[in-house]
């Protein structure tokens, strides 16, 4: 049996599922930038190089706030969705925590808490909306 390769030009990229749901644990930060990567690809295909790794390490820091100061166990799911459109992608980082974020000032006596510093370096804009069990923290990037 033969399969029809696709005409010249066109993407074949397998398709990608609308979101990805991973345990609250560090190993799933690197599933997770590479599932950012691959959805934005797959939705708009022309997305500059540039752009994809700003939306990597996006993705990194979001999730990584999640499971340091969103999940209350290490069992708890954290959900990530990513919708781009031509100009523009948008990461959302699902927890169950309903604790806002919050930018903290730069200290060297922390070796942590720059992660949203970083997101509001790199993003349009960023923010949070309040869920039935929880918090989405999303992020824009533009190209």
């Amino acid at each position: 049996m033969m399969t029809a390769l696709p005409p010249p030009g066109a993407c074949a990229l397998p398709e990608v599922p609308p979101q990805l749901i991973v345990a609250a644990v560090p190993e799933s930060v690197r599933p997770a930038r590479k599932y950012v990567r691959a959805a934005v690809a797959y939705q708009e295909p022309a997305v500059p190089e540039d752009a994809l790794g700003t939306l990597e390490i996006i993705a990194s820091e979001l999730v990584t706030n999640a499971i340091l100061y969103g999940a209350p166990s290490p069992n708890t799911l954290i959900r990530v969705v990513v919708e781009a459109e031509p100009h523009h992608a948008r990461i959302e980082v699902h927890d169950g925590c309903c604790k806002t974020p919050r930018i903290r000032p730069l200290s060297t006596k922390r070796s942590r808490g720059r992660g949203l510093l970083l997101v509001t370096d790199m993003a349009a804009t960023w923010g949070t909306d309040e869920r039935a069990a929880g918090k989405v923290v999303w992020a824009v990037v533009t190209w």
